[in-house]
């Protein structure tokens, strides 16, 4: 997107909208890698959508009544993208190594949100963490983290006895 721009600087971006000066491009980078985490796994439920948005609100503070539009622009950027390098190069840029690791852990809250993590959701957020340039080591802890608080409760074992 920096690159059209800087190669056509007439033509002004289809994508941006009032939305877009809401918005800083970190804010930007950590909704469209949480929302492709939610949408690898082709199943971008309610559930997930509403987890990105607290997610988001909570760690930029962005007013309730502005998270739903800046959700809907962040979605839309998703949808344009094609590539996972323009987001993470701004996390490169703008965040230490313990942020990068609260990302990823809030890409494994979006991920366990069903109890079961997808394989195409594990890939995306391997992929993600290599490109941010978090240690294997952190990726696993974090996940382990994230396994353990997710509630099994709805689940149910098997009362049928294997002999």
């Amino acid at each position: 997107m920096k690159l059209l721009n800087k190669l056509f600087p007439k033509f002004k971006d289809e994508a941006s909208d009032d939305n877009s000066s809401d918005i800083d491009q970190l804010q930007l980078a950590t909704c469209v890698l949480l929302i492709e985490v939610s949408k690898s796994d082709d199943d971008f439920d309610t559930q997930e959508q509403e987890k990105i948005k607290d997610l988001v609100k909570k760690k930029f503070n962005i007013p309730q009544d502005k998270i739903d539009s800046i959700f809907i622009y962040c979605n839309k950027e998703h949808d344009t993208m094609t590539s996972l390098y323009d987001w993470t190069e701004v996390i490169n840029k703008e965040c230490n190594y313990e942020q990068k690791c609260m990302i990823i852990g809030f890409m494994w809250d979006i991920a366990f949100i069903d109890s079961k993590i997808d394989k195409y959701e594990d890939f995306t957020i391997r992929k993600v963490a290599d490109l941010i340039y978090v240690k294997h080591k952190d990726f696993i802890a974090l996940k382990n983290d994230r396994a353990t608080s997710v509630s099994y409760t709805h689940l149910t074992l098997p009362t049928k006895r294997i002999v």
